[in-house]
């Protein structure tokens, strides 16, 4: 598949991830479960990105430029027209991609020429603020796990496999401590899983990761924009109408 084509079926499993609002708890589980590679994959293809497009600064400038925007977008359309917090709008992937592109920015540009203190520095700092965004620092750790070693995909699924498994051992050990486990309620188990399944996040974009093809896909400026739109759009419009039905 072409990055375009994962983008618009990532678009797709991100709208599942959306409804939740519409849906019942179980239905609400289930795709939240199924929609897990969307992040690790849009992660995926700004290393793609980053790694062929000739103007780096422009393309890290237009992440946070769109991050930005969908900053003030959200506080607007929550403050304006949303008005309920419990369907407030606080999601801006944009600014979690654009420290990740920052990050290998300062990789390649700082720690590869020799300055590693300075670099391990910048990219750490990095890393912390992607604590306060939507993908978290783990879509910053994924990126540069994905960039180094661009030039072997086996070591890059064999890391992302081994801290998901940590991750699901610790995972384990939590449905055993709350009991959910022993009292053998499947409808729980299923529900906690569907809620947990962030920690699947490194895993979880593996098979399309090996579905690239290399390819970027058709460019025009309607599929080099429209994800830019479509991502917050349907955030303001599901938040809109959960708000006025609820």
């Amino acid at each position: 598949m072409t990055g375009t084509s994962l983008k618009f079926l990532m678009a797709f499993l991100m709208v599942l991830d959306h409804i939740g609002y519409f849906i019942p708890i179980e239905w609400q589980a289930f795709f939240h479960f199924i929609s897990r590679p969307v992040a690790a994959v849009f992660a995926f293809l700004s290393v793609q990105g980053f790694i062929h497009t000739r103007k780096r600064e422009d393309y890290i400038k237009r992440l946070y430029l769109a991050g930005i925007i969908m900053f003030v977008g959200n506080m607007a359309i929550n403050n304006l027209i949303i008005k309920k917090p419990e369907f407030f709008v606080y999601n801006s992937m944009f600014l979690s991609l654009a420290l990740g592109v920052t990050a290998l920015y300062i990789l390649e540009g700082v720690f590869n020429k020799g300055n590693s203190l300075l670099g391990i520095l910048l990219i750490l700092g990095t890393i912390i603020l992607g604590m306060f965004t939507e993908g978290g620092y783990m879509i910053i750790i994924l990126m540069l796990i994905v960039y180094i070693n661009r030039n072997n995909p086996l070591k890059r699924d064999f890391i992302c496999l081994i801290i998901t498994a940590v991750f699901i051992i610790l995972m384990i050990f939590y449905l055993v401590d709350t009991s959910i486990i022993s009292q053998g309620n499947m409808r729980e188990i299923l529900i906690s899983i569907g809620n947990f399944s962030d920690l699947l996040f490194f895993a979880a974009g593996i098979p399309f990761f090996h579905l690239y093809n290399g390819k970027r896909g058709k460019n025009t400026r309607f599929t080099k924009y429209f994800f830019y739109v479509f991502y917050p759009m349907h955030l303001w419009i599901i938040g809109i109408i959960a708000s006025k039905i609820a």
